[in-house]
């Protein structure tokens, strides 16, 4: 996806690109944003989200990343089943991906701040 127009349908599939050796790569981002389940109408969750995994032979090609995240915009999920669906989705964009781990960090509400990690399932 990187360098090129993308369509929204496109939106959510994660690209990925070989890697020489086995490499620990973390991003960071604070624009995931998601409905919040609970409450009727638009009251979205924004979050800060740190995504870890150990490169094998893939890594992911972060402009799909940033699209991918996107995609939760207009979902109603909670944080703990967001981290869980984000961790598998990137454990599954490729078998030379592994030890997936998803943490965010929810932006305050009624004066807590809430972090959740998940592993991938594999």
């Amino acid at each position: 996806m990187l360098g090129r127009h993308v369509a929204p349908h496109e939106y959510g599939r994660l690209d990925v690109f070989a890697v020489d050796r086995p490499t620990v790569v973390t991003l960071v981002s604070n624009e995931l944003q998601a409905l919040c389940p609970a409450v009727d109408g638009i009251q979205p969750d924004i979050y800060e989200v740190t995504i870890s995994y150990l490169a094998r032979t893939a890594a992911i090609e972060s402009k799909s990343l940033k699209l991918l995240l996107t995609t939760y915009r207009d979902r109603r999920i909670f944080a703990e089943h967001l981290a869980a669906d984000l961790a598998d989705r990137i454990d599954g964009a490729s078998d030379g991906i592994d030890d997936v781990e998803v943490t965010l960090i929810q932006n305050m509400r009624g004066g807590i701040i809430t972090t959740v990690t998940a592993r991938a399932r594999r």
